[in-house]
């Protein structure tokens, strides 16, 4: 029964579709009639799943039936994945972690839920049957959930195109590195599901459209295109991704574009006051506009100007924040190496030992929704306060701080320019606070080769980078972390949430008696996260720029590129013997060849790109006191 439901859901699809060929479908009718028969298909082929558990059914029964149940999710995830990623994420294909309740005011531990939990425990080397069938008894009752939240929307055409797009992103980012394959065999064919409604989708758009539908028809090429694609490949490890992005997706996410703005359909940012993560008019998956720089950071786009920028560079490499007056943020964050300074661990005010952890890059630092290691600021504006009054950073007071600030005639007149509503007020800790955010959001670059040959600019890749690109997007699953297109832990494709992982780092690059760092990270950070499940969690940084970034981790442990892939390619900290009850990060052997390791560095070296991000003030303003005009731009260390 399974099996024809299966073979016949796309045709019942195009089924659907001719019998609209004579007047136009609304979008919530075509949403209910291609979401919700696959959302009956998923919980048909999940209740098949949960009768073969109570059985005696083989492991190879059982996994198969797994596998028709995730091939009907493939068909649900684009809509459900659209209109609601949070339910998505938490309920029916996030990462299989813990996480806190974000709605409880109480450290309150959620389980996780969902398709990757299902697929933990059908691949299990000992299957426990009773927690696999009460997994997936949970997971048809979310998906139920599922069908009303999709039923309940509001669909529109501009809807249904941002559907489109956001498939595409996902495919990109997450569906072609196996991300919800915790722990069944990767397959690229996954997508093959995804790309079938995209273009069950586009022909109802092309039949509600204009006479000249040659844009949809081009979509649709593409989309059989990089289907064909996939097939065509004979493994996993096998698939070009860098042509297929280059080839199919990247073009098909723009040709996207062009379709709504050749339909007259209103932009996203037209009809919400509520900042997009992703540019809506973005022709490209790989460009420094597609996300909005300043969504994720939580600072208003209206409270940028050149003005507030130009007074937070100054800001920046001023030592005047500091209360030694030698100590600036460029002290510890130089721009000849992507904004890090190239030591373990930053060397602490008055050169008194260091500050606890390593300096990272500032560069696209404005793409997240959490700042620091610990991911102790939620919004970019508090990183100040929390830099100026930590006794080994800027050991200052706020008030100290404004105190030296107010006494300059020139920093005044600076802060009333860049704050012209402001008064009297216009030197404050808010301000501050805007000023050094709006400079950090200019300190943003991607335009590596890597990028321009994504985006289908004339751009030659060595075979080594190609390698590289293709093993950290595949087989090395490094991508299922350091999601592109930041390469970070900020998550596609909505791009709303900055991830932390457990990996665990030890205090000095050790591989026989590894001695984990006793950091506790996250769950030292904010108060209500100290729990035992962010225990030694750190944010996931950006591998671009890395060639620059040296050493690595939080504690700057790894000197090399080389250590680096080999803690990864061991298992993390268990890999190596530290006990760690919940690290993320697998612990299983990845086996890398000698080959794998110069191809996934070449990678690395290749996303170097800080061009426009270095220029330095060539004065600062005149401070109160005359004995601190001569003081040193950046600071003296």
């Amino acid at each position: 029964m399974l099996t024809i439901l299966l073979r016949c859901l796309p045709v019942a699809l195009l089924v659907v579709i001719a019998s609209w060929r004579t007047s136009p479908p609304a979008a919530r009718d075509t949403v209910l009639a291609i979401a919700l028969p696959a959302v009956d298909s998923v919980d048909v082929a999940m209740l098949k799943l949960e009768q073969l558990l109570r059985s005696n059914a083989t492991t190879e029964e059982l996994r198969q039936a797994y596998e028709q149940c995730r091939e009907f999710w493939k068909h649900v995830e684009p809509f459900i994945g659209y209109v609601d990623p949070s339910y998505t994420s938490d309920h029916l294909n996030g990462a299989p972690l813990p996480r806190l309740d974000n709605k409880s005011q109480f450290p309150d531990v959620l389980p996780p839920q969902g398709f990757q939990v299902l697929d933990e425990a059908i691949y299990a080397d000992t299957l426990d049957h009773e927690f696999a069938r009460t997994t997936a008894s949970t997971l048809r009752g979310s998906l139920r959930g599922a069908a009303t939240i999709i039923g309940n929307a509001s669909w529109s055409r501009r809807m249904l195109i941002e559907l489109c797009r956001t498939a595409v992103f996902r495919i990109t980012a997450m569906g072609i590195t196996a991300f919800d394959r915790p722990a069944s065999e990767p397959s690229h064919l996954d997508d093959t599901t995804a790309l079938n409604t995209i273009a069950a989708v586009l022909h109802v758009v092309r039949e509600g459209g204009t006479d000249n539908a040659s844009d949809v028809h081009r979509a649709l090429a593409l989309v059989r295109g990089a289907g064909a694609a996939l097939r065509a490949a004979p493994a996993f490890d096998e698939l070009d991704r860098m042509d297929l992005i280059r080839t199919y997706l990247d073009p098909l996410y723009g040709i996207l574009a062009d379709i709504q703005q050749a339909r007259g359909i209103e932009w996203s940012d037209e009809v919400s006051a509520l900042p997009s993560h992703v540019d809506p008019r973005a022709r490209s998956m790989f460009s420094v506009t597609t996300l909005n720089r300043f969504a994720a950071s939580g600072l208003d786009q209206r409270q940028f100007s050149a003005a507030r920028a130009e007074l937070g560079r100054l800001l920046f490499f001023d030592p005047l924040l500091s209360e030694t007056n030698e100590r600036a943020c460029a002290s510890c964050h130089k721009p000849q190496l992507a904004f890090t300074d190239g030591m373990a661990k930053s060397m602490a005010l008055g050169r008194d030992g260091t500050i606890d952890r390593n300096a990272p890059t500032l560069i696209n630092a404005i793409y997240s929704t959490r700042f620091f290691y610990d991911v102790r600021a939620k919004r970019l504006a508090d990183v100040v306060s929390h830099v100026a009054t930590h006794e080994r950073e800027f050991g200052t007071s706020l008030l100290s701080m404004l105190g030296r600030l107010r006494a300059s005639d020139e920093y005044r007149v600076l802060f009333a320019q860049a704050f012209p509503n402001d008064g009297q007020q216009a030197v404050s800790v808010a301000t501050i606070g805007l000023a050094m955010s709006a400079y950090l959001s200019t300190l943003t670059a991607m335009n590596t080769p890597v990028d321009r040959y994504l985006r289908g600019e004339d751009v030659r890749i060595a075979d080594d980078v190609r390698r590289g690109f293709n093993l950290f997007h595949g087989r090395a699953a490094c991508a299922t972390c350091h999601f592109p297109p930041t390469y970070s832990g900020l998550v596609p494709p909505s791009f709303s949430e900055t991830e932390t992982e457990i990996l665990g780092v030890p205090v000095r690059p050790d591989t026989a008696n590894a001695v984990l760092d006793p950091d506790p990270g996250r769950s030292a950070g904010i108060v209500r996260e100290n729990h035992a499940i962010y225990r030694h969690s750190f944010k996931t940084p950006t591998i671009r720029n890395a060639a620059l970034t040296a050493p690595y981790m939080h504690n700057g442990a790894y000197t090399t590129l080389e250590q680096v892939v080999e803690f990864y390619d061991r298992g993390g900290g268990r890999g190596t013997g530290i006990p760690l009850e919940y690290q993320t990060l697998a612990a299983d052997r990845l086996n890398f060849s000698k080959q794998d390791y110069a191809d996934l560095i070449a990678f690395m070296k290749a996303m170097t790109d800080t061009v426009g991000t270095g220029q330095r003030p060539t004065r600062l303003p005149k401070a109160g006191s005359p004995a601190l005009h001569a003081r040193v731009i950046g600071g003296v260390y």
